[in-house]
């Protein structure tokens, strides 16, 4: 789809959105196929999704608090056969990254968000096989790459340039470790990462910030900067008619909503309101 035409489809159909790990608040278990085709049939124009590697390497559709939360421990800690069996035991399959890629193929009007949760120093192999992954499935044009992390956006830039790579930042980062929260690393470090500049360092062609950093009626940094401020913004998870106002005044060009059905519906609403 490329930048151009996702410009030309929001201003047919108003804010793009795009289902938050599928429909993470329905009744299907979020980030599985289940929840992707609910997203496609209350109507949203694409998913976002988040990609982990497993401790054998392979590239699973999970994000890693669910599985902390629902399972008690970490993709990187188990091999994919593990993890698909204790999810199956629950009546949750986990998808492969090429089951969902195949998925979106078949879609070749959506959008597809893909999160890279996995962070390295230097080289991210996740991040460098998701995006070869993206370009051997031909999907290239719906793709948005978004990472909390420089280097895994730095990875996908150096491997495939071609790639929409976004940077992702929030109000308060989540930790592994939560002792780390106490520490002046970690405080001055959020600072940096919502004021948006990180943006320029991994070289990210848009800008994803959390919701409530946005305001109705004033700027935030990256809005002022004169490089950040040119950079297309999507923005994450608007799930209320204050928040999807919020994006709508702020120029968003997509959202990222846990009850895509719920928006589609609010936006159709608008467009009524506006026709008459």
């Amino acid at each position: 789809m490329g930048l151009k035409n996702r410009g030309k489809q929001r201003k047919t159909k108003g804010l793009i959105i795009l289902g938050h790990r599928g429909c993470r608040n329905d009744r299907v278990p979020e980030n599985t196929m289940a929840a992707f085709q609910r997203a496609f049939d209350v109507g949203a124009e694409g998913i976002e999704i988040d990609v982990e590697s497993t401790k054998d390497g392979r590239l699973l559709v999970v994000n890693r608090w669910f599985l902390k939360k629902n399972f008690d421990f970490f993709p990187w800690e188990r091999n994919l056969d593990d993890i698909q069996s204790q999810g199956r035991e629950r009546g949750i399959l986990f998808p492969l990254f090429d089951e969902v890629c195949q998925f979106i193929k078949e879609r070749p009007g959506w959008i597809f968000n893909v999160e890279i949760k996995s962070s390295h120093r230097f080289l991210c192999r996740t991040a460098q096989k998701a995006a070869r992954r993206i370009v051997d499935f031909g999907i290239g044009d719906q793709v948005i790459v978004s990472s909390f992390d420089v280097n895994t956006l730095l990875t996908v830039k150096v491997f495939q340039p071609q790639l929409e790579t976004a940077y992702l930042f929030r109000k308060e980062d989540r930790v592994v470790n939560l002792d780390d929260k106490k520490r002046f690393r970690y405080k001055l470090n959020g600072m940096i990462n919502r004021s948006g500049i990180k943006a320029l360092i991994a070289g990210a062609d848009t800008l994803h910030p959390e919701i409530t950093l946005f305001h109705k009626t004033k700027k935030i940094f990256w809005q002022r900067n004169p490089l950040l401020a040119k950079k297309p913004v999507n923005t994450w998870s608007v799930d209320t008619e204050d928040d999807f106002d919020k994006a709508l005044v702020n120029g968003v060009d997509i959202i990222i909503s846990d009850n895509p059905g719920a928006m589609v519906a609010f936006r159709s609403g608008r467009s009524q309101q506006q026709e008459t």
